[in-house]
């Protein structure tokens, strides 16, 4: 669950960087990082805590490192100056053919198409300028060919998962299982849908991460270290 502190900062970096003249949006002020995840394997825990951590590299002129996640469709729709009711028409999966064609008919609201085209949009300015952890709605395949990208995937049993989807959740094993078979149906028929590609294909990704096998520290250790070597990220002097 996102904090009023991980929104406001959202807020403020997109309020800030997307406002900057284009001329100073030509050169990335850093790295960008995709997360992709199985439902249940961490996601946003891990996005959380690398912001926290990637922090300390920065030098003054520098934004923090901001998460979009949840957030990231409430901001686009207020920098396009569309109500925030159309949220509804934009989960993380194909909306309903109905509800969306008969709002497109009437008038009510852009195709979903538009709306989809936008976010996407909105994610490459954000990965374009640097310093963003994009968690989930196709992020890596909305902003495949921009350099100083980094792109992980988290995977893990679907056991495991559900124990941590039912430990945040309150729910039994068998109704978490379902969350999660649900959610990453979805996901794969969000990806399908408006990037025509396969969530699963490990070579859309820069880095899988079995959660099994690892802590969120450990993962972002992981995630820190390939940004290091690759010379994305330096200790200020």
């Amino acid at each position: 669950m996102e904090t009023h502190a991980s929104i406001d900062k959202a807020k403020a970096y997109f309020d800030v960087q997307l406002t900057r003249p284009e001329s100073a949006r030509r050169v990335a002020l850093g790295p960008f990082i995709t997360i992709s995840r199985e439902s249940g394997s961490g996601g946003s825990a891990l996005a959380e805590e690398l912001s926290r951590r990637l922090d300390r590299f920065l030098t003054v002129e520098q934004p923090h490192w901001t998460v979009f996640d949840r957030n990231l469709v409430e901001k686009m729709l207020e920098h396009y100056q569309l109500a925030a009711s159309l949220s509804r028409f934009l989960p993380e999966d194909k909306v309903s053919e109905i509800d969306s064609s008969v709002g497109e008919i009437l008038g009510l609201h852009p195709s979903i198409w538009t709306l989809v085209h936008q976010t996407n949009s909105t994610m490459r300015r954000l990965a374009g300028m640097g310093n963003v952890i994009l968690v989930g709605r196709g992020a890596n395949f909305a902003t495949a060919g921009l350099g100083h990208g980094l792109h992980v995937r988290l995977i893990g049993s679907p056991e495991r998962r559900a124990r941590r989807i039912g430990t945040l959740r309150g729910l039994p094993a068998e109704l978490a299982l379902a969350h999660n078979r649900k959610a990453d149906a979805a996901r794969r028929d969000y990806v399908r849908s408006f990037f025509d590609a396969d969530i699963d294909d490990p070579a859309t990704y820069d880095l899988m991460v079995n959660m099994d096998r690892f802590t969120i520290e450990q993962a972002a250790d992981l995630v820190i270290a390939l940004l290091q070597s690759r010379g994305e990220l330096v200790l200020p002097a």
